[in-house]
């Protein structure tokens, strides 16, 4: 059975990107927020840290110079752990600062709705699938010779599996969510918002290869426009979650992967993603419109806004 309508489009509430402007809203507001945002992941990077590193003295794991793990594999796992911190920063933001529901970060609906991500899910695994066809086409499969051995395979799994999705979805919460609404709970309007955040995305990425720039930065914009479009940031974080674990998981098929995201990258490296962007982009908007997915909140959860 497919997904049944969970809901009807209410042309008379407030779209997504004008939830933080609610009754509480003033122009300082927001930078409040901003300040406490930075406050909080710092002190919440600050406490991950300190477990990390007292669970890895437990353990037998060494620390480098640069405060960095020895073993490979505990280093990867706090590359997510450290960015999934932001996710309760961004929540606590919203509620402490701006004085709104939390759940209106993640939906007009006023909370994330698990049906339509797991639906919006479905669809990114199927073009992941797909870009696995054309890489094994053009040769480029995962190598027998480098397996690591089911320990470390099953190790970095269960990283793609629990920390990935946090790590994918605070970035998410940030970026398509918090900030887009926060700018635009100044100017009404989403769209200085989605591209001031779309440059964060790609800035708070190290990559050096400009193809790869453009890459995030298409995904970046796209993910808000489907964020806006579909009233949520379900679609946005189904495709972030799926591209990182599907790069975890493969790549731990031949070892523990790398955070270094320097190097070169031909044209082909990234044209695949470029397309499913684009293609998912307009296939979860096609399909929220059929399905009648919410763009606008419902009077109860709008009540106080300033107006649209």
């Amino acid at each position: 059975m497919g997904l049944q309508r969970e809901s009807v489009v209410d042309t008379h509430g407030t779209p997504y990107h004008l939830l933080a402007r609610t009754a509480a809203h003033r122009w300082w507001r927001p930078l409040v927020g901003i300040l406490l945002l930075v406050a909080l992941a710092v002190v919440f990077l600050l406490v991950i840290s300190a477990v990390g590193m007292g669970l890895a003295v437990l353990v037998g794991i060494g620390l480098d110079a640069e405060l960095g793990f020895s073993a490979p594999l505990w280093e990867f796992a706090f590359g997510f752990a450290s960015i999934a911190v932001l996710l309760p920063a961004v929540l606590l933001t919203a509620r402490w600062a701006q004085r709104r529901p939390v759940g209106t970060v993640s939906s007009v609906e006023g909370r994330l709705r698990w049906r339509w991500l797991l639906d919006c899910v479905g669809w990114a695994m199927l073009g992941f699938v797909l870009i696995a066809v054309v890489d094994l086409a053009r040769g480029q499969g995962v190598d027998p010779a480098a397996w690591p051995g089911w320990p470390t395979f099953l190790a970095v799994l269960a990283i793609a599996v629990t920390l990935v999705p946090l790590q994918a979805a605070a970035e998410e919460y940030l970026c398509r969510g918090w900030l887009v609404q926060t700018f635009a709970s100044w100017t009404r309007t989403p769209w200085p918002g989605a591209l001031a955040t779309s440059v964060l995305f790609v800035a708070l990425h190290d990559y050096t290869e400009p193809l790869v720039f453009a890459d995030l930065f298409i995904f970046a914009m796209a993910m808000c426009w489907l964020t806006i479009r579909t009233g949520g940031l379900e679609a946005a974080i189904a495709l972030h979650v799926v591209n990182n674990a599907t790069f975890a998981v493969f790549s731990g098929a031949q070892g523990v992967p790398s955070l270094d995201q320097s190097g070169s990258y031909s044209l082909w490296d990234v044209l695949p993603t470029m397309v499913l962007t684009v293609a998912y982009t307009w296939w979860i908007d096609r399909r929220a419109r059929r399905l009648g997915i919410a763009t606008r909140s419902r009077p109860a959860l709008s009540a106080g806004t300033i107006g649209a």
